[in-house]
């Protein structure tokens, strides 16, 4: 029986390392209210597959309850995730989202 907490380490260390490598690109978002700036941020998460399938189905079910787009997902969800922010259709609070491609680490 293979000792799966050595490939297991292994997997980690090499996930790691290919991580350390990859370059970090920080940017923010600025605009008028309803510029889209939580909506463009959302969609990058979900183009970049940085989304679970759980937390997709919660977003189908907020932007049904909360959405601002009709039967769409409402990606802005993803960053307004006070409940008056999702209320008033507005961002309240500053947040960093973390995610990554192939070739680059982002914090937004």
């Amino acid at each position: 029986m293979p000792d799966l907490s050595f490939s297991t380490a292994r997997s980690v260390r090499d996930y790691l390392a290919a991580q350390e490598k990859k370059s970090l690109l920080r940017f923010l978002t600025c605009g008028s209210v309803d510029d889209g700036k939580s909506t463009l941020i959302g969609r990058l998460l979900s183009d970049t597959k940085q989304i679970f399938e759980d937390q997709l189905a919660a977003l189908e079910r907020d932007s049904r309850k909360h959405g601002t787009t009709g039967d769409d997902i409402d990606f802005a969800l993803l960053v307004d995730g006070l409940e008056a922010e999702r209320e008033q259709g507005i961002t309240i609070d500053v947040a960093y989202r973390f995610f990554a491609t192939p070739k680059r680490k982002f914090i937004v």
